[in-house]
Parts: structure tokens; sequence; C-alpha cells
């Protein structure tokens, strides 16, 4: 399954809610040319030989129980391998769960009576995607983003959709099928001249309505990229909500993934960013009003009473520097901020997981409260 695709506030939710017996989250970042050859799959074991330690020394015996779900994946290199920045895993006796997710996530094993989530809470914010069509004479790319790569989703095979390309011409025409994933695919045409614009715009159309069927309904950010004008015919047909008015201009092709990445993520970030610096001003404006909180015990017994409307979060990782940590319930040894964030976003509030020089405020926790 891929995490990036589906995540809400409502996955966090289910995972968090899922309590008793043994479980173990392990969370690793990785290399995409590593995950597509499987090569991070011994990294993986070691995290699993780490929880394997730290269940025995907390008195658990049955640990291939536990981990044989894990495992079994790991000898199954076609389930194990995807495409992401991350790997999540949640591993339970029976059960497991694999996540592929576009954001670097820290090398860390937890171990206890419940899932940790804190990891991936900064994909509802600007650790998020966002997607980049190019568009130029004699091909179109769809490419994926986030804050740390860019990938180029594969144009062929499972249909999805069919894009056609702008007719020849002698009236030729070409296609290909969407996919959401992989590398590769394109579709050609020849030309954009005056006496051309109406078959071009006519094309888009038809790119509009496959884009639409790829994204289905993620009105996450699109960045065009190509010349000005092929970009202008674009906007004429674009149906895509999360469309960004500034584009990326010039021939993209001469572009490789880092070289992109570097002109998108500038478009891209304040887009995915503008809810929470505006929950940010919000919360200074109302500091000394009785509306702002930012001690941690206090801000999770507002998180678990409902009142908090939103709440900033310091993401680093959990525990420091720590590779291995504890998420037991008695003992009392969850981390606050997690539970505080879960709660949140149980009661219907907006959680951002920012770096330290994003918070509003000098804590771990800072939370604007509804009453």
């Amino acid at each position: 399954m891929d995490l990036s695709n589906t995540l809400n506030a409502r996955d966090l939710i289910t995972l968090s809610d899922e309590r008793g017996g043994h479980r173990v989250s392990a969370f690793l970042p990785v290399n995409r040319a590593d995950a597509a050859g499987g090569r991070h799959r011994a990294r993986v074991k070691n995290l699993l030989r780490d929880a394997e330690q730290a269940l025995r020394a907390d008195g658990v015996t049955a640990t291939e129980l536990v981990l044989a779900p894990a495992r079994r994946l790991l000898d199954s290199p076609h389930r194990a391998e995807g495409s992401g920045d991350g790997l999540a895993l949640f591993c339970a006796q029976g059960s497991l769960r694999q996540f592929w997710v576009p954001q670097r996530l820290p090398e860390l094993v937890a171990v206890g009576d419940r899932f940790l989530v804190r990891p991936l809470l900064p994909l509802l914010g600007a650790a998020g995607h966002f997607y980049v069509l190019a568009l130029n004479q004699d091909e179109i790319r769809l490419w994926r983003g986030s804050r740390h790569s860019m990938q180029q989703m594969a144009l062929d095979g499972l249909p999805l959709a069919v894009w056609l390309t702008m007719p020849r011409r002698r009236a030729q025409v070409h296609a290909f099928v969407a996919d959401r994933g992989g590398a590769g695919g394109r579709a050609v045409f020849h030309g954009i001249e005056d006496d051309q614009t109406p078959l071009v715009v006519q094309h888009f159309r038809r790119v509009d309505r496959a884009l639409r069927e790829v994204l289905q309904a993620d009105d996450v950010p699109l960045l065009l990229a190509g010349v000005r004008s092929t970009q202008a015919l674009y906007r004429q047909v674009n149906t895509h909500p999360g469309l960004i008015r500034e584009g990326i201009d010039g021939n993209s092709r001469e572009l490789n993934a880092d070289q992109l990445h570097r002109l998108a993520w500038p478009l891209a970030e304040p887009i995915l960013r503008a809810g929470e610096t505006t929950a940010a001003a919000v919360y200074r404006e109302l500091q000394g009003t009785g509306r702002t909180c930012a001690d941690v015990a206090t801000v999770h017994a507002a998180a678990e009473q409902g009142r908090i409307d939103t709440l900033f979060l310091r993401a680093d990782a959990p525990a420091g520097a720590t590779k291995v940590i504890r998420v037991y319930e008695n003992p009392p040894t969850i981390d606050r901020s997690d539970a505080a964030a879960v709660a949140t976003l149980r009661h219907g509030g907006t959680v951002h997981a920012v770096s330290r020089d994003r918070m509003p405020d000098r804590t771990p926790m800072a939370a604007i409260l509804r009453y």
C-alpha cells in the first residue's frame, strides 16, 4: 500500500486505536535506487533484530509470532519492494502493514502495546507531495515530488486512462496508458504552430481528463513545466483544482530530476505550507488571551478534552536520537506529543508537525484552543 496516496487523519487514528498485545513500529529512510532493487531489506532486517532484542528484554518470549509477518514480507522480494523516500512497517501477531511515503523517516523502531504514528504526522502538511506536468513539443511527462525528491511516474501499465497524442499532419494518432507509479512513458506530439493551436487545445483537453483520472480526487499542487505559450494553452482547459499560477518556464526536457526539483519545490512549498503559516500567525496574535497553550502537560490534557483547534508539534524524532523506543500504556511511557496529536485529530483539530525553527513558540508543543 502506498500511504502517500491515501494518508489522512483517519488513517493515523485507526493505527493509534489498535492497542493491546505486542506491537512493533519500524521506520526507515530509503534511497529510491535501493528501494527499487530491494537493497533496503537488509536494513529492515536489522531493525527487526533490534525489535526482537527489545521485546525479549521486556519479557516477551513469543517474539517470532509478533515479527513473523514482517519476515515473511522480506522473504517475498516483489512484495517488499516499493517506491518512496521512507518506509514504515506496523507489525503485530498475524498482521502487517507496509507503507511507502514521500518523506525521509527517522531510522527507529518502537515496541509496545500500541503503534507509534508520530513520524508520519508531517505527511499531513508540507511534507506532502505535489505534481509537475512537463509539456514539451515531443513528450509529456508527469513527475511526483516531495520536499526531498522528484520521481517520474510511469505512463504505461494499468488501464487507468488513455492519453491521446495530438494528431500529426498525416492525422496519425498515438496513445499510451497512464499509470500511477514507476518511471518512463511518453506521449509524442509534434510542433505547436499557430495553425495547430486548436488541435493542441483539443489534445490538452484529453490530457486534462486523463490527468484527473490518474490523480483522482487529489487536489495537491500541480505545476506546469514548459515554454510559456504551451503552458498558457494548457491552462485554458485545465480542471485540476490544485494548479499553481506560476510555472517552470523553458524546456523541461533538459532538466534531470534534481534540477527540476530545485525549481519546483520553491513554488510548491508555500502552497503546501499555507495552512501552517496562517495558523502560526493566528497563534501569535492570540498569545496572552488565554486561547493559546504551550505547556506540554496542559496541551496533552486539552487535546484529550477536545479543546484544541490547531496543534503545532516539533517534528524531530521521538526520544531524540534513540534508535529503539518503547510505547507502553502501563507503565505510562507514551510520548505525550504523539498522544496529543492523535487526540487532536480525533476531535477534528488540525496538526502541523514542523521543524524547530517553524514552531510558533519555543516549546515542543503549542496549541490554539477552541475555548
